[in-house]
């Protein structure tokens, strides 16, 4: 019997492509970021307030005693009632997400770490508020937060993931958090850029106790960067959304991701689908 494919007997072919599988180098999946956003609800202040309760209710055994505490530091009354909704909508917003991933678990308790980010084994989360919707990201991997120690010099601590969202209609930020040299032509192009500064202070864990004018927002109408900070390297993606900038920063260490952005109604939130 000759070596040529076409005279192998059936039973030894099968044999041959199993072993062909086997060695094959495998493919990784590769790395995504899911983001969902959802408008607050166009609601008048007393029906906003029924809503907050019964999302905190539904909230309470998923959150850590310092996730509760962060969201009634926002009165359920005047104007803070509408932060506090927002705050309650982007947790509710990962959950639907971790629950499209198959990751929802029954005994899931989200907490916060020692800089105040979201903090949950396993992922890296980030929230982030425009007055008019609330967005999640998150990541599978380690990283980010350390979980047994957050502060920025202990031993294994990373960069977490830093999202922020900025509506398109909003003032632009004081000229003073930015540099001579970060050209800013429009109102709308300040917000970007804000964006770009939000996202890194918060993937650092720094947020606003740091002088955001230190942060480089990169070129004129750019979206995407690479800067090193604090001897950290950070990526930085700059994403359309309806009536928003949204920027999301991460460690530079870690595979740059494909990025999933979901829009969700309240319907969609308060019934627990979770549709692209």
């Amino acid at each position: 019997m000759d070596g040529r494919p076409g005279n192998i007997p059936p039973v030894q072919r099968q044999a041959r492509r199993a072993r062909q599988t086997r060695e094959a180098p495998q493919r990784v999946p590769k790395a995504v970021a899911l983001i969902l956003g959802a408008a607050l609800p166009d609601l008048p202040p007393a029906g906003l307030r029924g809503l907050c309760l019964r999302w905190e209710t539904a909230l309470a055994p998923r959150l850590a005693p310092e996730q509760m505490a962060h969201i009634r530091r926002f009165a359920p009354d005047g104007p803070a009632l509408a932060a506090r909704a927002s705050r309650l909508l982007a947790r509710l917003l990962l959950l639907r997400g971790l629950q499209s991933l198959g990751a929802l678990r029954p005994d899931l308790c989200l907490e916060r770490d020692m800089a105040g980010r979201p903090l949950l084994s396993g992922w890296r989360i980030s929230f982030s508020h425009s007055g008019r919707a609330a967005f999640c990201a998150l990541e599978r991997g380690a990283g980010g937060p350390c979980e047994q120690d957050a502060r920025r010099d202990a031993p294994g601590w990373h960069p977490g993931l830093g999202l922020d969202a900025e509506a398109l209609d909003s003032p632009p930020p004081a000229a003073r958090a930015f540099t001579d040299g970060e050209t800013k032509k429009t109102a709308r192009d300040a917000l970007r850029r804000w964006a770009v500064k939000e996202a890194v202070l918060k993937a650092l864990g720094m947020g606003l106790s740091h002088d955001p004018a230190l942060i480089c927002s990169g070129r004129y109408g750019g979206r995407a960067g690479l800067l090193r900070f604090r001897g950290r390297n950070l990526r930085w993606r700059v994403l359309a959304c309806p009536g928003h900038w949204l920027c999301l920063a991460r460690d530079a260490e870690y595979p740059v991701p494909a990025v999933s952005l979901r829009w969700l109604t309240a319907g969609q939130i308060t019934n627990g689908r979770c549709r692209s």
